[in-house]
């Protein structure tokens, strides 16, 4: 018997009222332990600084308060998403407006289309008004992982 791939993203990588942090790099690190924890991540540091690098190239800062940070690395086991709602907004980058969700893509290094499939949907629905007030509205991490997962469907 074949087993399914791992959902995307569970209730376990979701966090609701999120502390924040000082900055991105605080809330990327955040999210990168859960995905650790969760054994998707094999080296939280080497994918930390993976997204950092990737996102000094060009920030993730999305309009309507959203960041997508995200990173192919060797250090990502499986394709994953996790979620923060910060309980106050954090600067991701000087020019853009300051965000309070953030949705971490980690990717493996050696599989870039389902990366950028992925990518492609999480961003499709995040421009959408109805997405972004659903997600902040979420009342649970379980909830925000469904709409999370409603989302990206299959890939």
């Amino acid at each position: 018997m074949t087993s399914s791939p791992a959902p995307f993203t569970t209730a376990d990588l979701v966090t609701l009222d999120h502390p924040g942090g000082q900055d991105a790099r605080d809330v990327v690190a955040s999210l990168a332990a859960r995905l650790t924890d969760a054994g998707r991540v094999s080296d939280a540091e080497a994918f930390v600084e993976a997204v950092m690098v990737r996102e000094a190239l060009e920030s993730t800062v999305l309009p309507g308060g959203l960041a997508l940070p995200h990173a192919r690395s060797a250090a990502v086991d499986t394709l994953s998403v996790a979620v923060a709602r910060l309980a106050a907004p954090v600067s991701f980058h000087d020019d853009k407006p300051d965000v309070d969700v953030v949705l971490l893509i980690a990717a493996p290094e050696e599989d870039p289309s389902s990366y950028l499939a992925l990518l492609a949907k999480i961003a499709g629905a995040c421009v959408r008004t109805s997405f972004r007030t659903e997600l902040r509205g979420a009342g649970s991490a379980d909830e925000a992982a469904g709409l999370v997962t409603g989302a990206i469907g299959r890939i």
